[in-house]
C-alpha cells in the first residue's frame, strides 16, 4: 500500500487493501461505488486473501495468485470474502484524462460477457495469458544468476510486477532491487534490462501498455507523409 500511484497519460496503477473490518478498500479515494471504464481495459491481480468480483454479466471468486482481466466498458464491482485482507493490485490501460470513472448510464453490454481469469501460476503462464491491444500481459521466468537484454519501447509503456524471486532492475542510470509484490513503472523510450538477483528463478508480470485511441506518432523522417 506505502508503493506509489503510478499516474500518466497510457496507464494509471496502485496497490489497493481491503481489511475485514472495513466497507471498501481503505485506501481507494473513488470509495464503494460500482463502476466501467470508458475504452478502457483493466487487471486486477489478488496477491492475498479473496475477493468476488463482478465483471459484466458474471461474478468470481479470485485469490491469490490469480489475475483477472477487464474488457473495455464493462460494469464492475467487488465484495470481500472471508475474514482475510485483501491485497490487490490494479492497472488500468489507458488513463483517459476526462473519463476515468463511468458510475451511471452504462453504455450498451457493460452488463453482458465476463472476464478472463488465470493463475500467474499455473503450467502454462508463461505461454498465455489474459490479454488485448491495450495490456499485453506476459508471465516471465528468469533462472537464477541471468538476466534480460536491455529492451526499449518506442511508443508502449511497461509495468514489471514481481511475483516471485528476488530483482535487481535497471532504467537508463538509475537501478535497484525488487522483492515480491514490488511493482515498477518503465516509461516509453527508456532503456531497461532486469537480473535475476536471488539464488531461485525469478517470476514476474511484464504488462506492456499501449493506448490505441491516441493519435499516431509522427516520427521526423516522415512527417512528409502526413497530408495537411
Amino acid at each position: 500500500m506505502k508503493q506509489p500511484l503510478i499516474w500518466t497519460e497510457r496507464i494509471r496503477s496502485r496497490a489497493l487493501v481491503w481489511t475485514p473490518d472495513a466497507h471498501w478498500f481503505i485506501n481507494d479515494p473513488l470509495g464503494p461505488l460500482p463502476h466501467a471504464h470508458d475504452d478502457a481495459s483493466e487487471i486486477i491481480y489478488i496477491a492475498a486473501g479473496q475477493m468476488d468480483i463482478q465483471v459484466g454479466a458474471s461474478k468470481q471468486r479470485v485469490g491469490p495468485g490469480e489475475l483477472l482481466f477487464m474488457p473495455p466498458d464493462r460494469y464492475h464491482n467487488y465484495w470481500l470474502v472471508g475474514d482475510e485482507t485483501v491485497c490487490l493490485y490494479v492497472l488500468v490501460v489507458p488513463n483517459h484524462k476526462h473519463a476515468r470513472w463511468r458510475y451511471k448510464d452504462f453504455k450498451p453490454g457493460a452488463f453482458e460477457g465476463h472476464a478472463s481469469l488465470k493463475s500467474a501460476f499455473a503450467p502454462d503462464a508463461t505461454e498465455s495469458m489474459p490479454s488485448d491491444e491495450r495490456i499485453a500481459t506476459h508471465v516471465r521466468v528468469l533462472p537464477a544468476g541471468e538476466a534480460t537484454g536491455v529492451m526499449v519501447e518506442s511508443v508502449k509503456e511497461k509495468m514489471i510486477y514481481i511475483l516471485d524471486g528476488e530483482a535487481g532492475i535497471e532504467i537508463e542510470r538509475l537501478s535497484g532491487a525488487m522483492r515480491p509484490n514490488d511493482y515498477q513503472h518503465v516509461p516509453a523510450t527508456h532503456r531497461h534490462r532486469i537480473i535475476n538477483t536471488g539464488a531461485t528463478p525469478l517470476r514476474y508480470f511484464e504488462f506492456v501498455c499501449f493506448d490505441p485511441t491516441a493519435p499516431a506518432i509522427v516520427r521526423p523522417e516522415d512527417a512528409h507523409l502526413v497530408k495537411a
